[in-house]
């Protein structure tokens, strides 16, 4: 190429440049150019000002109080340095690690990983707040309205110190965004070193419980002390080290569940020291705590050992060594509060019990084996079989005026199967089944044994609440005997249910359990095209029987009993109909939303239930609709004596579809609500109890009329059931054939006892005139 070809080229691109350059710099001189404000405009820009500036203060304030980040920043290191213990302490010795230790791991990653992940949501919160935030100040930034020259002087200056605050706001939210963000990158990759090792855990876990029915040691009488490297001491101090540990780093996250426990135990305590002071001051106090064994003993340790057997339930699944750190506890407790009521051969079983109890959960927290531990398992499980078998074949009661438990034989032949079986694993080398099964043996022994003491202070608990409070009139509605009964029913239903799930715990098959279970109740399943889950249902169901069982608790507390046998009207009672239909009725929607059962499904099903009205069900519904208005109406209510058509008697009952009536021979007469609206209904105490009574007499035709009627009244002024106003007539009803008829009206307080009041007035009245000479007589005397 040429030097003037060259030439023509450099020319042709400088004049290029230069042209750009000059469009550039025109286009930059019209985008710094500002619009001069006009008077109309002002008042826009000035309300458009205030808006902003009122944006700007929001989230200033907002940035700088709502948003804190020292809980993460305390909080995070901490837990960095755990998972890296953690992680060491797996890399070194995850192969010696045994269930329970693994367990125990798996549990407080778990916390650990809960804990940032709610740290990651407040973080994900934080993060769309900041950037909504940052939105709206970069929107005001960016307005070209405030892109302009402002004649006046005041709102120049508020629309610069509104841009200036604006400028400083959107570099404060962004270094704020990126705190957040690099903290939610740390949370994240410390989450998933949890999960990790999480699953490492857990992988091992279950590579242990498939290969623990292999031998991993040399059978008993083979081992030599030679083949383990510590002694039983040294594993112990170990054990009790690192237990010790694992129960201060789980509690580090529990403290809402132990302070809500110390409040169930201060509010239960109170309580019971309330009526054991109420009682006190009554004069049958000496025999109202006779009837109790237990709190008698002392209510400050029987509500300890409450508190012990149910905040282990309150933290879901506990770690083996705080388990055992509150069983300890537990089992202290009730040594204190049973040992009177031992007898004296049972008392020396119970220390040995206690002492098994002791050597199997320290055994139970051990992470190596050693040859003591298994001599010392051996041992343990040949006394605890000799004592289940003792106990089994005593005749004896083991308590003195303690109820011995129906479930006592069944639970000792279970302990003795499982102490049996841990003797055979440990002989073989077995060592892993050999504790666990000899752990669950005396755990599940000791738990019985408790659940069985605590049920009897629950009972024993309401017995003195009753007696604390029979004068008041919410008493006056307590049936305890049959509030005892269904008590120590459903007491025992639930003692059952927390005793299973703890031998689920023992044999390591808790995660297990939960799997399955999660699994079964949360699976889709679908019939045609709607879709379902097996924990919708039970949600469903659960919630309805809630519903009854708070229905029938109202029913029970506000019952028919006392009204019915103490012939007094009850209004209270009539209208819990209304409020056990509300309860049906709220229960039933709650439990339809929270089963989450389409609305369009419960229209068919409503439309169904329409159809059967329509065909069969007429009767039924108008007996239903009648309750609603009896509850409503109240034209009888419980108590009352009524009489419709032939029937006659106290109203004991006002149910959804029928009524109740008590006759005077002792009956109960079913009358369905909508015979109580469409026939005539009689009710003698709508108003009051009072009646009216009436009886004739005949006397003969010589008889002084005024002053035999003037004998009867005076008689009868005598009588203090009989009332006074209205005062009692005397009339002369008749001239008859032999004799005039007297009639003789007088009214009495209550009905109850007009029977016998009129046989006491026709009694008087005879007296009276015969000791006056008058005879009563119908026919002539012959």
């Amino acid at each position: 190429m040429s030097l003037k070809t060259l030439c023509k080229i450099y020319l042709r691109t400088a004049l290029l440049s230069l042209c750009l350059l000059s469009t550039f710099h025109t286009s930059f001189a019209q985008k710094k150019r500002k619009h001069v404000v006009t008077e109309t405009e002002i008042p826009l820009l000035v309300n458009k000002v205030e808006t902003y500036t009122f944006t700007v203060d929001k989230n200033n304030f907002q940035l700088k109080k709502g948003f804190d980040f020292s809980a993460i920043e305390n909080t995070l290191p901490d837990i960095e340095k755990k998972i890296k213990a953690f992680k060491t302490k797996f890399e070194v010795q995850g192969g010696k690690m045994n269930l329970r230790s693994l367990n125990s791991a798996v549990i407080l990653l778990k916390e650990q990983a809960d804990n940032l992940s709610a740290y990651k949501a407040l973080l994900t919160e934080y993060n769309e707040q900041l950037t909504k935030s940052n939105i709206e100040v970069k929107k005001i930034l960016v307005d070209p309205d405030l892109n302009v020259i402002i004649p006046d002087s005041v709102l120049n200056e508020q629309l610069g110190d509104l841009l200036s605050e604006g400028r400083s706001l959107d570099t404060l939210q962004r270094r704020m965004l990126s705190k957040v963000n690099l903290l939610r990158n740390r949370l994240s990759v410390n989450l998933l070193q949890l999960n990790d090792l999480s699953s490492d855990m857990n992988y091992l876990s279950i590579s242990k419980k498939i290969n623990m029915f292999s031998r991993e040691e040399s059978p008993l009488f083979s081992a030599r002390a030679s083949q383990y490297q510590q002694s039983f001491v040294e594993v112990i101090a170990n054990g009790f080290q690192r237990s010790a540990k694992i129960i201060g780093i789980y509690l580090a996250g529990k403290m809402h569940i132990v302070t809500l426990s110390l409040l169930i135990f201060i509010l239960t305590t109170t309580w019971l020291l309330s009526n054991r002071r109420r009682i006190k001051k009554q004069e049958d106090a000496k025999n109202v705590f006779e009837q109790i064994n237990f709190l008698k003993r002392s209510f400050l340790i029987g509500s300890l050992m409450a508190l012990f057997t149910y905040a282990p339930l309150l933290f879901g699944n506990p770690t083996m060594s705080l388990l055992h750190a509150l069983e300890a506890i537990r089992l202290a407790c009730i040594c204190m509060l049973i040992w009177p009521f031992l007898n004296k051969g049972s008392g020396i079983l119970w220390i040995g019990l206690v002492c098994l109890w002791v050597f199997y959960a320290i055994d139970d927290i051990l992470l190596d084996a050693a040859f003591g531990e298994r001599w010392g398992l051996f041992l343990a499980g040949l006394l605890l079989m000799v004592i289940c078998i003792k106990m089994i074949r005593s005749n004896h009661a083991f308590f003195i005026k303690i109820e011995e438990s129906p479930a006592t034989k069944a639970l000792l032949i279970f302990t003795l199967a499982q102490v049996t079986l841990s003797v055979l694993f440990n002989l073989t080398g077995r060592l892993t089944l050999a504790k666990i099964f000899g752990v669950s043996a005396i755990q599940c022994l000791m738990l019985g044994i408790s659940l069985k003491v605590f049920c009897t202070m629950v009972l024993e608990a309401i017995y003195l609440q009753t007696e604390a409070y029979h004068d008041s009139r919410f008493s006056d509605f307590i049936n305890y005997k049959e509030l005892q009964h269904r008590f120590q029913r459903n007491l025992w239903i639930i003692a059952s249910i927390i005793w299973t799930i703890g031998f689920i715990r023992n044999l390591t098959l808790y995660d297990v359990l939960v799997k399955v279970s999660s699994s079964f109740f949360y699976t889709q399943r679908s019939i045609g095209s709607y879709q379902f889950t097996f924990a919708s249902i039970a949600i469903f169901f659960c919630i309805i029987w809630m519903s009854s069982l708070i229905s029938s608790f109202i029913s029970f507390f506000f019952g028919h009993e006392k009204a019915t046998a103490g012939g007094k009207r009850n209004s209270l009672n009539s209208m819990m109909l209304l409020v056990r239909l509300a309860i049906w009725t709220i229960g039933f929607l709650i439990a339809v939303a929270a089963a989450g059962i389409p609305i369009d499904r419960l229209s068919i099903m409503l439309g169904a239930l329409g159809v059967g009205i329509g065909f069969g069900l007429q009767n039924i519904v108008n007996n239903l609709v009648s309750g609603v208005i009896l509850a409503f109406e109240r034209p009888i209510q419980i108590g009352d004596q009524i009489e419709i058509g032939n029937k006659s008697g106290t109203v004991k009952e006002i149910g959804v579809r029928s009524s109740k009536i008590h006759n005077a021979e002792g009956a109960d007469i079913i009358v369905p609500n909508g015979d109580l609206l469409s026939q005539h209904l009689i009710n003698w105490t709508m108003q009051d109890r009072s009646k009216r009574v009436e009886f004739m007499i005949g006397v003969p035709y010589d008889t002084d009329l005024d002053w035999a009627k003037n004998l009867i009244a005076e008689k009868l002024k005598l009588n203090e059931n009989i009332l006074q106003t209205p005062a009692p007539v005397i009339i002369v009803q008749d001239f008859g054939e032999y004799a005039i008829s007297i009639r003789i009206l007088f009214w009495v307080a209550d009905l109850g006892v007009a029977g016998s009041m009129r046989s006491t007035a026709m009694i008087d009245t005879k007296k009276v005139l015969s000791e006056a000479g008058v005879q009563l007589q119908i026919r002539p005397l012959s």
